[in-house]
């Protein structure tokens, strides 16, 4: 299925931002039957992070400023919509990048030391980190999200290689559940 890729947009009603909240806790319950609720247990996220609708009402503030300014570490949050049979599209996934950024878990694991001392985002040979990248697993979403992730992947590969000149794009995954979500990201990649 095509999926437009769009910006993330701020409005009153902080939509995108509570849809991607919302597609974290939905994937929750899918994670546990494959065996991978590990990291995150499996109560939803929003009830066990209180404050992460707030984490994504800034991301995507930050990435308004960055995309009209063009000013500071690049920042995108992107949205993957569907196409509905009615012509009116469905968002069913999400990815945020962020450039001159590593989570502070990665930055302390010592055997990824040369990898986040690449560079800084924004300069030639910069380091992108793909922070979020999330599939909307609702009932409504079911047989228009399959291919979302790889979407989002392709569209935010051009972004950061061809228009910033970056040459890495970091992402982490979790290695548990006998290493299927690391496959599927290495896939994708």
């Amino acid at each position: 299925m095509p999926f437009r890729i769009r910006d993330a947009v701020p409005d009153a009603s902080n939509t995108d931002a509570k849809f991607i909240t919302a597609a974290f806790d939905s994937c929750i319950p899918h994670l546990a039957t494959i065996g991978s609720a590990s990291p995150w247990g499996t109560d939803s996220l929003s009830s066990v992070r209180p404050n992460l609708i707030d984490r994504y009402i800034a991301a995507v503030a930050d990435a308004e400023r960055y995309r009209l300014t063009s000013s500071g570490p690049p920042v995108r949050v992107l949205i993957a919509d569907a196409r509905l049979p009615s012509g009116e599209y469905l968002p069913v996934g999400a990815a945020t990048l962020r450039g001159g950024y590593i989570s502070k878990y990665v930055l302390e694991q010592k055997h990824l030391q040369d990898v986040t001392s690449r560079g800084l985002a924004g300069e030639e040979g910069g380091l992108m980190f793909l922070e979020t990248l999330v599939t909307d697993f609702s009932e409504a979403t079911r047989e228009y999200r399959k291919g979302a992730a790889a979407a989002l992947v392709k569209y935010k590969r051009e972004w950061v290689g061809t228009e910033l000149g970056m040459s890495v794009i970091y992402l982490d995954c979790w290695a548990g559940n006998e290493g299927k979500l690391f496959k599927y990201v290495t896939f994708l990649e």
